[in-house]
């Protein structure tokens, strides 16, 4: 199994470029420096769990995402929490019925 420390440093990584941000971005973004965080992604530091919340806070994730050795594993639910996230009441409610449409429109399939 795969070091948890690597697993998190491939993480960050990931989600920081899915938010096309740079170190140094994530770093102010995050509160934490510029040195910590090319520590992280390089799987040479701990991370207390204030570290991590400020990490999952400024990159829009979960927390749990981090944990996650392959983003395919990430539950369904966590995923569409991540997606409803940020968005206000009529749109969540618009992304939750376009879903339950489709979900309808699958059970008519043979």
């Amino acid at each position: 199994m795969k070091d948890i420390r690597y697993i998190i440093a491939d993480n960050v990584k990931l989600y920081r470029k899915k938010e096309n941000l740079t170190q140094a971005e994530l770093a102010e973004r995050s509160n934490l420096s510029l040195d910590s965080i090319k520590r992280i992604e390089g799987g040479k530091r701990t991370m207390s769990l204030e570290n991590f919340l400020r990490l999952a806070d400024a990159l829009r994730v979960p927390l749990s995402f981090f944990l996650y050795n392959q983003t395919d594993l990430i539950p369904e639910t966590e995923q569409i929490h991540c997606i409803l996230e940020g968005k206000n009441e009529s749109q969540r409610k618009y992304l939750l019925h376009i879903l339950q449409e489709m979900a309808e429109g699958l059970d008519k399939l043979p």
